[in-house]
């Protein structure tokens, strides 16, 4: 196929060229001369002069004439024909030469069209750019018609548009296609931005439709009431436009219009926030005002009302009661309106101070008076089966599905149109795809598409230059959750790589559980380990005092930048089977709730200590959190752990480990036999052990390293008298003093500290006191300077 195949320089063409050397100045000039004239010709004839009235509505009837052409046959170039000819949009028509030779011609005559801005910028990509790399051979020009065809069946356009002809171009040369790669995109993010932009021509389509005027409003009568409390919502999209498309055929909007075919008097659509409860109601209201629902809901208005805001006009139940009744009655008379009630829970609710309205909606409802539809969450009509049975059976319930990536997608591109157009700013289809696949890190509570339209909105004070990108979509990420999603610094790096010596600056030796912990953050950091299952999961086996615990504090201060940034919980306080409740509890002042704090805090370490005195049905919720990377509450809502290092600690074998380095035994060697006889002796199943990244094993400090212990904790003892410019040493006399005071085989470390403070910090307040220690002072203490008991 060639240029002459398409037959340019036919009569449609030549109509388009035209059309566009008037264009809409020119047609707004023959619309103000026929005005100008025909208002001349009628004022004169008005006074009587007949000749020159029939003089002047000469060039007004021209103007009209010339205006009218210009409107219905120049400017809209319907379809009549399959041929790629005839196919051809206006807007391709009025831009192309008499004669297309090859692509690169072909590109420049449309680069200038907005359809080609829109592709080429979602892909952030130049025309500049593009035009050398194109596929400029003889046979490919024809290729291109052939594949803008395609894609404008695919689309069910009748119309071959600018977009599916520049997408053709691009999909053609793998030149292009390493271009968007390289631009942080994927070679078939082409056909899912023209499918983006095919919908945006739709819409602009659909959003000019009639949709009855003033009379299809009066098939309602008067309803002060209800236009006082409520909003109708299909009045509001026969106003402004809307387009819920992607949703009106969806088996939620479908089983609602089932419901109802099959005469129920009330349906709960049920679902999480975010899951599109709202939109599903505007979808149906679309898909009344288009005439395309039902029979039995044929002209039916829906009107939107606030439960929480009928409540906080009633004071008492019987005025809540009469409020209720009124905008029911209110409704029915005025005849074809369906109600829908968001935050139905609100009429149930057990929280001090509400009122019951569960009777009054029994009455409503079992009256029939007006279809309802009402908004709730999974949990709350459990809440009102067991509360009002009767109530519940009066209402179909229909229950919500999460939309897949394909659906979450269409959603995101539809709204970010709306934001580009409203706020003036460009949203780059990676970022776009980056706020999919980031949204769920950002906001656990909310379900799919709520969280990532959310991520959307939070991002657009991040955007820089006009553009939001996917960078954009990590630093908002980054800024208000405090996950780390963005690529890994210089800085960082660094940190990453030389992770060992910074853990080493605050904890002695235990080198090989140092570096196994380190590895395997630096595979998590670098994108190479799993990301459905939290960043690191580790067992730390080992006696009392030898830094287990250190060692989770030194990852939280390293790696997420505060020694605070941890969650810790002793698991011998979960040792009953009710304990699973307190762990998965989510009430906002649960704090023995694993789940409400890793909520609050996704980024963090979870330190479990003691797992081993967890009751068994805690162990198991365990193994599905290392499994799947979250735990579920009881009402069904899932929290993620992705973003966390989990951390275990027991002592279990402890004296095995203690005897065999007693006997020169090297923790590498033994340590697989190790975990076998843990599990042999029925200490962890095997199952829970294979779970973990890694099982690091501690060995007991030697003398010399807990030297080197005191060491570390005179730093913090300077630290603390550091704002009185006091600096502390020791000899080596008194720090084997005090190893030899504080070290207890069985607690390792951890009694050094107390003997620290009995034997340094009391001395050192003594001689404050006392004035034989001033400030500025550098002091060294001997043994013979050491507080006694």
């Amino acid at each position: 196929m060639n240029e002459q195949a398409i037959n340019l320089g036919n009569a449609r063409h030549k109509k388009a060229r035209l059309g566009k050397k008037i264009g809409k100045r020119g047609f707004y000039l023959l619309v103000l001369i026929t005005i100008l004239c025909g208002s001349l010709a009628t004022y004169i004839l008005f006074i009587g002069g007949k000749n020159f009235a029939a003089l002047l509505s000469a060039p007004a009837i021209i103007g009209f004439m010339l205006a009218s052409w210009w409107k219905r046959d120049l400017s809209v170039l319907e379809p009549h024909n399959k041929s790629i000819t005839d196919r051809l949009s206006y807007d391709v028509l009025s831009n192309l030469p008499i004669s297309i030779n090859d692509n690169k011609q072909l590109f420049q005559a449309l680069s200038n069209n907005w359809q080609s801005d829109f592709i080429l910028g979602h892909l952030t990509i130049s025309d500049e750019a593009v035009l050398p790399a194109l596929d400029n051979s003889p046979e490919a020009l024809a290729k291109t018609w052939t594949v803008a065809s395609q894609i404008a069946d695919q689309n069910h356009s009748e119309s071959i548009e600018v977009g599916f002809i520049i997408a053709s171009l691009l999909m053609q040369s793998s030149a292009v296609k390493e271009m968007i790669v390289k631009s942080g995109n994927k070679a078939e993010d082409i056909q899912d931005i023209v499918n983006w932009l095919a919908r945006s021509l739709d819409t602009k389509k659909n959003n000019k439709k009639y949709y009855g005027g003033i009379g299809r409003d009066w098939a309602n009568g008067w309803t002060p009431l209800l236009n006082k409390l409520g909003q109708n919502i299909s009045l509001s999209i026969e106003k402004y436009g809307a387009n819920y498309g992607w949703l009106t055929d969806s088996e939620g909007v479908k089983a609602v219009e089932s419901a109802f075919d099959n005469n129920a008097k009330a349906v709960a659509l049920i679902g999480p926030d975010g899951i599109g409860k709202s939109s599903s109601v505007k979808a149906l209201a679309q898909k009344l005002i288009e005439g395309k629902s039902t029979p039995n809901l044929a002209y039916h208005q829906i009107i939107g009302i606030s439960a929480m805001d009928i409540t906080s006009n009633a004071q008492h139940p019987g005025e809540l009661e009469a409020l209720i009744v009124n905008l029911v009655n209110e409704a029915s008379k005025a005849g074809h309106i369906m109600l829908f009630i968001d935050d139905a829970q609100t009429f149930f609710s057990d929280q001090p101070g509400a009122i019951d309205a569960s009777q009054i909606l029994l009455k409503v409802i079992e009256s029939g008076q007006v279809p309802i539809i009402l908004a709730m969450s999974d949990s709350d009509f459990q809440r009102l089966r067991t509360k009002s049975q009767n109530l519940s059976n009066l209402i179909t319930p229909v229950k919500l599905q999460e939309l897949d990536q394909v659906g979450v997608m269409r959603v995101l591109e539809d709204i970010a149109l709306g934001t580009e157009i409203n706020k003036k700013l460009l949203i780059t289809f990676s970022a776009i795809r980056a706020i999919y696949q980031l949204s769920d890190r950002f906001d656990q509570d909310m379900a799919y598409p709520g969280k990532a339209i959310k991520l959307l909105e939070e991002s657009v004070p991040h955007a820089q230059n006009s553009m939001m990108t996917k960078e954009t979509i990590e630093q908002t990420i980054e800024q208000i959750s405090g996950v780390k999603v963005s690529k890994v610094a210089p800085e960082e790096s660094g940190a990453l790589l030389n992770m060992e010596d910074a853990i080493h600056k605050r904890m002695i030796n235990q080198s090989h559980a140092v570096s196994v912990v380190s590895n395997a953050l630096r595979r998590a950091r670098a994108g190479v380990s799993n990301p459905n299952k939290p960043m690191g999961s580790f067992l730390f086996l080992g006696p009392t005092g030898v830094g287990k615990t250190e060692l989770a504090k030194s990852i939280a201060a390293i790696y997420f930048g505060d020694e605070s940034a941890m969650i810790r919980l002793d698991m011998s306080e979960y040792q009953q089977p009710d304990d699973v409740k307190r762990l998965l509890a989510t009430g906002e002042n649960e704090s023995s709730s694993l789940l409400l704090n890793i909520r609050k805090k996704p980024y963090t370490v979870v330190l479990l200590d003691e797992i081993e005195k967890a009751h068994p049905n805690i162990l198991n919720l365990l193994l599905q959190l290392l499994d799947e990377g979250r735990l579920t509450d009881e009402s069904g809502k899932a929290a993620s752990f992705k973003d966390s290092i989990i951390i275990t600690t027991s002592n279990a074998g402890a004296q095995e480990i203690r005897e065999r380095i007693e006997k020169g035994e090297n923790i590498e060697d033994f340590a697989n036999q190790f975990t076998d006889n843990l599990i042999n002796a029925g200490s962890f199943k095997p199952e829970l052990l294979n779970r973990f990244d890694e099982i690091v094993l501690f060995r007991p400090l030697n003398p010399d390293e807990l030297k080197q212990v005191v060491g570390l904790m005179l730093e913090e003892v300077n630290k603390t008298l550091s704002n009185k410019n006091i600096k502390i040493s020791l000899t080596d006399a008194a720090i084997t003093q005090i190893v030899k005071e504080g070290n207890d085989p069985r607690l390792g470390a951890r009694p050094m500290r107390r003997a620290l403070q009995r034997a340094v910090e009391n001395s050192v307040a003594q001689k404050i006191l006392s004035g034989a220690i001033k400030e500025g002072d550098s002091v060294t203490l001997d043994v013979a300077d050491l507080a006694s008991e």
